[in-house]
């Protein structure tokens, strides 16, 4: 039985998609599977260290590496390299191996080949470091004129879908509206306000296949889909006047409970305006159509969200957010029970 269980090791070992490599304390390598012979060009010898780089020596990046795992400054550490024989990219991710009492016992190496993905962030680059570049060129000019003109850019992303067509402007209204109720501070509120006008920017990065597809994602696009906070923050963080509005931008997608991205912040560590625009946004994407679901009546939303207040949302200034929709400071009462377009 142990023999059988031990081929059945070995046999997924080599037929892992990734390259594998194990190595000693000595950097000696103990086994390699198939995928790892392949990127080695089927050597087993030059240590550890071999299949992390493609050129005459070791990097710098791979020796440190490598050396805070011996020490245990560090359990792991990745490097991306390039074969120019191959035209092949990998990501290898290096983590160390130790014994029940904590000793360092060697190293364990997966490769895995990202080349396809670089190629996609590589098409994506020039459009978000074109955008970047009209920035910069309006950094010295007003920064009303800026505004507008990435007011202007998402109007454009939305119009080229009938189902998004202002869903930045009816989300701007929502959030100005709370954030007037809790703050009301007018700046404060007029941040709020514009980074809900802008928060979708950072779509412009994500590919038009995406955006347009009429069936839900799948969880590999929705990554793709998940980086638009990010990229609409790099946008904006270079001009002085919009560093609050990129950091709601950044973080209107985390939840209460800490299980949102890109930060994982919970609770009171979530920027107040961020918490808003949440709101707001979740509330208008549920009572707007989208091609692969109907839309939500105002009141059934509503009633969604506040099954997810102390999850999903701030449970405090989500309650104000129904309670405006409910005494109609938000919609009418018509509007509350009929369906959204």
């Amino acid at each position: 039985m142990a023999q059988d269980e031990d081929e059945l090791i070995r046999l997924a070992l080599e037929q892992f998609p990734d390259g594998v490599v194990v190595a000693d304390a000595h950097d000696h390598v103990v086994t390699l599977n198939a995928q790892a012979r392949l990127i080695r060009g089927s050597r087993s010898d030059g240590g550890i260290a071999f299949p992390l780089f493609f050129g005459s020596s070791v990097s710098e990046d791979v020796e440190q590496g490598l050396g805070a795992l011996r020490t245990g400054v560090a359990q792991e550490f990745s490097v991306v390299e390039g074969d120019p024989s191959t035209g092949r990219v990998y990501e290898h991710r290096c983590v160390s191996v130790k014994t029940p009492e904590g000793t360092y016992a060697g190293t364990t190496v997966t490769s895995h080949d990202v080349t396809d993905r670089q190629l996609q962030d590589a098409r994506q680059e020039p459009r978000v470091r074109g955008l970047q570049q009209q920035v910069a060129a309006l950094q010295d000019e007003l920064p009303e004129r800026f505004v507008g003109g990435m007011i202007t850019l998402v109007d454009a992303l939305e119009a080229r879908d009938r189902y998004t067509r202002g869903h930045s402007t009816r989300v701007a209204f929502l959030a100005g509206k709370v954030a007037r109720r809790v703050l009301g501070h007018a700046a404060d509120v007029a941040e709020i306000e514009l980074a809900a006008r802008l928060h979708d920017i950072g779509k412009v990065a994500v590919p038009d296949r995406l955006l347009d597809k009429p069936s839900s994602l799948t969880p590999e696009e929705v990554v793709i889909m998940d980086t638009h906070p990010l990229v609409g923050e790099s946008i904006l963080r270079p001009i002085a006047q919009l560093h609050n509005v990129a950091t709601i931008i950044r973080n209107h997608h985390e939840r209460w409970d800490g299980a949102g991205y890109p930060d994982g912040l919970s609770a009171e560590h979530i920027p107040v305006g961020s918490r808003i625009l949440a709101l707001a946004d979740t509330f208008d994407a549920m009572t707007s159509q989208r091609p692969y679901r109907r839309s939500l009546p105002a009141a059934e939303a509503r009633e969604e969200i506040a099954r997810h207040l102390g999850t999903q949302f701030d449970p405090t200034i989500g309650q104000i957010f129904l309670d405006m929709i409910s005494t109609g400071e938000i919609l009418s009462e018509d509007q509350l029970h009929s369906e959204a377009g």
